[in-house]
């Protein structure tokens, strides 16, 4: 759970990285200015003069930005998968096998 161990500025940091690493380039600037129906100046004036300040304010309220791409899970469901995984591991290894060629 490093995500929750981590303090608000932290995590806005973390918040503005992700951004970021998505807004890479004029191309995807311009993409995203037609998608929010908005112009180039705009959303580079959003990220370059508001974007710290969002960010910080999504990590205050425990707020974090992931990739749509990734699947989020409750603590609980994570634990419990985790533990059945290494149960699993550690009682029946001969489970795994090399691909034979």
């Amino acid at each position: 759970m490093t995500a929750l161990s981590l303090t608000p500025p932290e995590r806005a940091r973390k918040i503005v990285s992700a951004v970021l690493q998505r807004v890479k380039g004029d191309e995807t600037q311009a993409a995203l200015a037609v998608a929010i129906g908005s112009s180039e100046a705009t959303v580079n004036r959003l990220l370059n003069e508001h974007l710290d300040k969002l960010a910080s304010i999504m990590a205050h309220l425990g707020l974090k930005v992931v990739p749509t791409e990734f699947k989020c899970v409750d603590p609980a469901a994570y634990e419990f998968l985790t533990t059945t995984h290494q149960r699993v591991m550690e009682k029946a290894p001969h489970l795994i096998w090399e691909q034979e060629e």
